[in-house]
């Protein structure tokens, strides 16, 4: 992954990684603590210092280059995400990983694979924040909650029915205590959902169908 100027000017002090969920209604200018930088979906910045006078001397910071692992039988090592930046630590992901990096060096802080049971790797587009915790999805239908620090699984629900051909790679919004993910699949004819789960035990609290079921009322 290429990494510009932009991308650094954005971090901040490498603090404690202990976010606030509160930034999450106006972050910083030096974060993007969300898929879409806040929770008006804009992907607006407010940063100051890369502007019209200075774009065209924008240069080449740093280059990482993620290693999968090996060869993976379900392919999906290209980068599709949004890196989320929070306290000077950048976080992105292919489908089953995450990298965390030091967002002014590109150094490697930590890295997470998750085991997959299959399902479609055609990309995983980021990670949700809250607290001291980290939230993305995997093919194989799973919600994983990793340690924001280093990057240790806590714990994992599923999401979806494999064998109904759902796959997961929606990135997790966290609103208050509500950790909203989504499913894929809707080409295979099967009907799309969305699901909120606790940030804290990953326990499903509700879900909703994006169109009624012939048995609900007035559908």
């Amino acid at each position: 992954m290429r990494s510009t100027a932009t991308l650094i000017l954005f971090a901040a002090t490498l603090g404690g990684q202990s976010f606030n969920p509160a930034k999450l209604i106006q972050p910083p200018a030096d974060s993007w603590p969300m898929f879409n930088g806040d929770y008006s979906g804009r992907r607006f910045s407010t940063l100051k210092k890369i502007n019209d006078s200075n774009i065209t001397s924008l240069t080449l910071a740093w280059v990482y280059r993620i290693n999968p692992g090996g060869p993976n039988p379900f392919g999906g090592g290209v980068i599709k995400s949004t890196p989320v930046v929070v306290d000077g630590v950048m976080y992105f992901t292919i489908p089953d990983q995450v990298w965390a990096v030091d967002a002014r060096s590109g150094r490697d802080i930590w890295h997470y694979q998750w085991q997959s049971k299959g399902g479609i790797h055609i990309g995983n587009r980021g990670v949700g924040v809250y607290g001291n915790w980290l939230y993305f999805e995997t093919p194989d239908c799973n919600l994983v909650s990793l340690n924001l620090k280093d990057g240790k699984e806590r714990w994992h629900k599923p999401v979806c029915d494999l064998d109904q051909m759902y796959y997961a790679s929606v990135a997790p919004v966290v609103v208050k205590n509500h950790v909203i993910t989504g499913v894929s699949g809707d080409d295979l004819d099967i009907p799309g959902y969305m699901e909120s789960h606790d940030p804290e035990t990953g326990e499903l609290q509700w879900r909703w169908y994006c169109y009624p079921k012939p048995t609900d009322p007035e559908a």
